[in-house]
């Protein structure tokens, strides 16, 4: 890797950029990892939890909705990820060079979203304590409390120990998934779910949606959790930008990683990202680094996709036919005693310990999402923070949301907290897709050689994305107002 170069490229209203040779494209192999984190992430509430719910209480009548939401979000981290491998910055620091405003309000919406995400933790302890009974003697809560206190100490001393950061962070997320994927995998060879995949796939592949005999208005809510959550969702979807810059993708080569203060030395990170000219090679090896992206992306969306149908598809086949609906403190556990019926308790501890994966890695991946972005924002539109090395501010928010979640996990039931996340993270979709839209299609094409610029079908999906989240936004703000 070449020494960046002393030319300069200005691009909004931060410091100018360096210029830099793009970094020889290494192979796909080189740079798995990040969609697999942002699938683990995704994996936390909408596939254990909303869509299987859905399925269980309405049937067919919201299902048609799932293969749409989920292939937005396919989308909307192309774009996330775009911006980082093209300058080596995050999507938040490209915010800030559209507008301090713009960024802030972003900043302050990914605190206000993120208040309640340790229900993930509390709801990932539900399975934990059906599985073990312990403490022995303690009601379902004070359990349900304990495994999520216990969890997140644990994610907190890998976040700790690990000497870089987010390869703790990936590493535990692989094998999370693994585990949920041979999980649920070896959950649908079972007869009576076999014997209903002709009616559910049919259900599945029909785009759309009907209002049910059975609707209940406070579902809502609900509805819009699961279309945000058939993916990671909201301001956390931003996140991969991150975890980009952290595996080195494209630009962020140049860019320095998070290091563990006990097991670490500290890697110089800057807030200000590196360009490159128009040359042959570099258009070479950008078009590699692209190629990747979609395959990232689409492998990421994938996973999560085919792990939410499994759990619907499961739903359908064994709680819809018992009118059994998961909620409250037992959210992650009423799927459990079907495993049981049919195969005893090795297949009840399976769906357990799935479940169990399914949400407790959500805190991990929040905690540090979280923590870099809060970060990111104040490194990068606040010069005074310079004072502090980027992994000072990191570890600091870590222990804030650290702190944060303990205080607010006994205060609501899991699924409540979730629901009230979920909308946020609605209205979020609205307003960040379009300042991708405008980052990556307008500003950086200016500065940048015309060839980063995408397809124009890209572009138009991306313009048809955004303007669904929007209107589908004002719709429900308009309909819990009015009251219509």
């Amino acid at each position: 890797m070449g020494k960046p170069e002393q030319e300069i490229i200005p691009l909004g209203r931060l410091s100018p950029m360096k210029v830099a040779a793009v970094p020889a494209f290494g192979g796909m192999l080189m740079y798995l990892g990040p969609g697999i984190v942002w699938a683990g992430l995704a994996q936390g509430s909408g596939e254990l939890i909303w869509w299987p719910y859905l399925t269980a209480k309405y049937g067919a009548a919201f299902l048609g909705l799932l293969l749409p939401a989920s292939l937005m979000q396919y989308w909307v981290n192309v774009e996330i990820a775009r911006y980082t491998i093209t300058t080596g910055e995050t999507a938040m620091t490209g915010f800030s060079r559209l507008s301090k405003r713009y960024a802030m309000l972003i900043w302050i919406g990914v605190f206000v979203e993120n208040c309640w995400f340790g229900a993930y933790a509390s709801a990932g302890g539900t399975a934990l304590a059906e599985l073990t009974g312990f403490p022995f003697g303690w009601e379902a809560r004070g359990q349900s409390l304990f495994w999520a206190y216990l969890t997140i100490a644990i994610y907190l001393c890998a976040l700790m120990f690990g000497r870089v950061v987010y390869l703790i962070v990936e590493r535990l997320t692989v094998t999370v998934v693994v585990v949920t994927i041979v999980g649920i995998g070896f959950a649908i060879f079972q007869e009576p779910v076999l014997a209903v995949a002709g009616e559910f796939f049919g259900a599945l592949f029909s785009p759309g949606f009907s209002k049910p005999d059975n609707w209940d208005p406070a579902d809502l809510s609900t509805v819009l959790t699961g279309v945000v959550f058939a993916g990671a969702g909201g301001f956390g979807q931003l996140f991969l930008s991150y975890w980009m810059r952290d595996k080195g993708v494209g630009m962020a080569a140049y860019m320095g990683r998070v290091t563990s203060p006990l097991r670490g030395e500290a890697e110089a990170i800057t807030s200000t990202g590196y360009g490159f000219t128009d040359t042959t090679e570099n258009r070479k090896n950008y078009m590699g680094f692209m190629r990747y992206l979609k395959f990232e992306s689409g492998m990421g969306v994938t996973l999560n996709l085919v792990t939410t149908v499994i759990m619907c598809w499961l739903a359908w086949a064994l709680l819809r036919p018992q009118g059994i609906i998961p909620e409250g403190w037992e959210i992650a556990v009423v799927q459990s005693t079907f495993f049981e019926i049919s195969w005893g308790s090795i297949g009840k501890t399976i769906f357990l310990l799935v479940a169990a994966a399914f949400l407790c890695d959500a805190w991990l991946q929040l905690t540090d999402g979280c923590a870099r972005m809060q970060s990111d924002f104040l490194y990068a539109n606040y010069p005074k923070f310079h004072r502090f090395h980027f992994r000072t501010l990191y570890f600091f928010f870590v222990g804030f949301f650290t702190l944060m979640t303990s205080v607010t996990l006994p205060l609501a039931q899991p699924g409540d907290l979730i629901i009230v996340r979920g909308v946020i993270a609605f209205m979020a979709m609205a307003i960040i897709c379009p300042g991708l839209i405008y980052l990556n299609y307008v500003r950086v094409p200016r500065a940048f050689p015309a060839w980063v610029k995408p397809h124009p079908f890209t572009q138009a999906m991306m313009v048809l994305i955004a303007a669904t989240y929007l209107v589908v936004g004002l719709w429900y703000i308009f309909v819990k107002v009015s009251g219509w």
